[in-house]
Formats: structure tokens, C-alpha cells, sequence
């Protein structure tokens, strides 16, 4: 599924090329323990559990690990709906990942998008209602190993 914001980027300006570059974040600097790794796996994990219990019908990718360059590794999953409910089931998790003391914003322009965060784990979701297209994405921190894990 076409994330909704790129969708209507595309449909108002196809005369310009999208290039998604990752955000510039420091390497971790020591290995990470087989603890740290069953933590970060715990912790996203327990997120898309979470996410995926309040989507209608969710097509799940995921959580697996991912190589995010050399002997970096992360935690991530891809979670995709369609709904006319997006609106509202963001509003939802806005509000309950707030509560649960994250950093949670929902953004309402031509599409619906939410960043919640706590340090070891974000999600960015986008809803748009002319698509009824809904995305979630949820990403642990990168850790540094000798090569990617196996999910």
C-alpha cells in the first residue's frame, strides 16, 4: 500500500522526484547485548501488539530485524488498513499513547499523521481520507552488532 502523504505529493506535484533519506542519527558505539536485544525486540514487539489490536482488518509485516547499515540492526514492522476510520482510530491511539506518558502528536492537514515516541522505539502513522489508505510504521533504536539478527 502507497503511504497516503506520498500518494497526495505525488497527485499535486508529479513533476518532482521523491528521494526518503533516512534521519542523520549517531551509531551506537558498543555492541549490543544479547539483553538489549531481546529488550528492543520486547518493546517493539509489545507496540505493534498494541497498534494492531485497533486496526480493522491489519495486513502485518513484521517485527523483524533489519540490517540499517553495516552491523547495524533495528526492529521494525509495517502495519497497513484500509478504513474511512482512520481519522478517528488515530485520534485513539494519539490520545492513548499519551496517556501512557510518549511523546504522541497528531498532525491534521491534507492527511492525518502521528509520531509518538519514548527513546527505544518510534511509530509514524498516515491516514488520508481520500485514499482511506492507513500506514503504521514502527521502528525500534538501531543496535550495533556483528551482523543482522534473525527474526
Amino acid at each position: 500500500m502507497t503511504d497516503p502523504f506520498f500518494a497526495v505529493l505525488r497527485e499535486r506535484r508529479p513533476d518532482i522526484d521523491i528521494v526518503i533519506l533516512p534521519p542523520d542519527r549517531a551509531a551506537p558505539v558498543d555492541p549490543a547485548t544479547p539483553a538489549d536485544l531481546a529488550r528492543s525486540a520486547e518493546v517493539v514487539d509489545a507496540t505493534v501488539a498494541a497498534i494492531t489490536a485497533r486496526l480493522p482488518d491489519p495486513q502485518v509485516d513484521g517485527p523483524t530485524w533489519e540490517a540499517f547499515g553495516p552491523g547495524l540492526v533495528r526492529r521494525r514492522a509495517a502495519l497497513s488498513t484500509r478504513t474511512a476510520e482512520g481519522g478517528t482510530i488515530l485520534r485513539t491511539l494519539e490520545r492513548a499513547f499519551a496517556e501512557a506518558r510518549w511523546s504522541s502528536r497528531l498532525q491534521i492537514k491534507a492527511f492525518h499523521r502521528w509520531t509518538a515516541g519514548r527513546g527505544d522505539v518510534d511509530v509514524v502513522a498516515t491516514w488520508s481520507e481520500r485514499h482511506d489508505g492507513l500506514t503504521v510504521t514502527v521502528t525500534g533504536h538501531e543496535l550495533r552488532t556483528d551482523g543482522p539478527e534473525e527474526s
